[in-house]
């Protein structure tokens, strides 16, 4: 299995691997593959920051950072959104969704990001170093229920003083 950055040639692929998994996810709202499509679109889009897991010739796995602009966030700042991050039902359980967030925050803070956010599964993206974005100090703006809006530091003290207004979508 190989991770590497997504191609122009893959967004096809892309678009079914996204729609099939979120088909099978525990929270989907079915539109998952056309968020992937109008992110691509908006000028918060890295391209290399778009990757895709590869095995046998196939895409297994996906995940997409996009800049977030943090309303009122401290100096220094600079955050991605995860969204979304999927892995094809057959190849779940092998650890691929932590090391695509793995590699994709690896990627991140090697560009001079330090701070992922996402809205997701406490319990799942726990054990990947997420916390909740409230109690570290963010204002939830996102719409969705506090206790699933989440942040990760890619620096040591990237959230010490955490703060600012969160809208993921």
């Amino acid at each position: 299995m190989t991770i590497r950055p997504a191609q122009a040639g893959d967004h096809s692929e892309i678009y079914s691997l996204v729609q099939t998994a979120f088909a099978t996810a525990k929270v989907s709202d079915g539109t998952e593959q056309d968020f992937v499509l109008e992110l691509r679109r908006r000028d918060t889009y890295r391209p290399e920051l778009e990757l895709v897991a590869e095995e046998n010739g196939q895409l297994i796995g996906h995940i997409l950072l996009t800049i977030l602009p943090v309303q009122g966030a401290p100096q220094g700042l600079w955050g991605l959104m995860v969204a979304p991050l999927c892995v094809r039902l057959e190849d779940r359980s092998r650890g691929l969704g932590g090391q695509l967030l793995h590699e994709g925050g690896r990627r991140a803070a090697e560009l001079g990001y330090n701070a992922l956010f996402l809205v997701g599964d406490p319990d799942y993206y726990g054990r990947y170093g997420f916390q909740n974005a409230v109690s570290l100090g963010f204002q939830n703006a996102s719409g969705v229920p506090d206790q699933f809006l989440l942040a990760r530091g890619l620096t040591p003290d990237a959230l010490r003083d955490a703060g600012g207004a969160l809208a993921l979508h």
